[in-house]
């Protein structure tokens, strides 16, 4: 019997080890493959290129880590962009799929976390640098039969991010760092989506964070925010030709808790205190059409 009981034991062991082995080879095989099948196919998939430093994939657990995504601009976007230049990166994307719940139709995503991104926005006149992603992936007919698979996502972070914004036309060029975000994310059977936010001035000095709830089945919202010192002097960059570019500055104070709906302008109910501290209004700094 000890003899039969020994036998057995290393019979489990070593399907045991077999099968952590298989596993591994799994991992360690499929992760290059997401790799190398995300740089073949992502212009035909996306318009643009994709490049990263190395992909992990656990099939088992479902989670996913891409480290030092880059995402190009369009190279078919020359009059907004350089085709060579970075549209979004980020240090670190990370997700994590419920694989039980594939059984059951449901595409869920527990967590989505973006770690340093970095993204650009460029406007000339009407046109941005992103319309071509909206285009794409616009259906050209609205089905309007609901499918059997639903999508949720439960979390989704911001860690760190940097956000810039371009006007080519007019020279106009600002930016925010340090913009941490994170949300509940939305499920496909509920409405409301609830998030909180958080950044500085890039170009100055001052920080803001708020919240924010949205119905998008009635289109209501809730919106708080607070700012403490935030530069203004990016608004020169609009009224420079009305001062013969002369300069202004300014920074603000706020507190502000408001309700409405995206459909009806009209529709709003704010309170709250908003305080400009250190206005300048002039051709120079020393010659002010008016101060505070």
């Amino acid at each position: 019997m000890k003899i039969a009981d020994t036998k057995l034991k290393k019979a489990v062991i070593i399907v045991i080890i077999s099968i952590l082995i298989a596993m591994a080879l799994v991992i360690l095989l499929i992760s290059p493959i997401t790799k190398y099948l995300i740089e073949k196919y992502d212009e035909k998939l996306t318009g643009r290129q994709i490049k990263m430093d190395w992909v992990y994939v656990n099939p088992f657990t479902g989670y996913i880590h891409i480290s030092n995504l880059k995402i190009y601009e369009s190279k078919y976007l020359p009059s907004l962009t350089n085709g060579d230049s970075i549209f979004f990166s980020a240090k670190g994307l990370s997700a994590n799929f419920s694989m039980r719940k594939l059984f059951s139709k449901t595409i869920e995503i527990t967590s989505l976390l973006l770690d340093n991104p970095t993204g650009k926005v460029i406007r000339v006149r009407n046109d941005f640098n992103f319309n071509d992603l909206i285009i794409k992936y616009t259906p050209e007919k609205t089905d309007t039969t609901h499918s059997s698979i639903h999508f949720n996502i439960l979390s989704i972070k911001i860690k760190n991010g940097e956000f810039h914004y371009f006007e080519k036309a007019n020279s106009i060029y600002y930016f925010i760092k340090e913009a941490n975000f994170e949300s509940t994310g939305i499920q496909w059977n509920t409405d409301t989506l609830g998030a909180k936010f958080s950044f500085i001035s890039g170009t100055g000095s001052g920080s803001a964070k708020g919240n924010f709830t949205i119905n998008f089945k009635n289109m209501n919202y809730r919106f708080a925010m607070s700012a403490d010192k935030f530069d203004l002097t990016f608004i020169e960059q609009y009224i420079r030709e009305l001062v013969n570019y002369g300069t202004f500055s300014a920074n603000l104070d706020a507190n502000i808790n408001a309700t409405g709906n995206f459909k009806d302008q009209e529709n709003i109910n704010a309170k709250g205190l908003i305080a400009i501290n250190d206005f300048h209004f002039g051709k120079n700094k020393n010659d002010d059409y008016f101060k505070n």
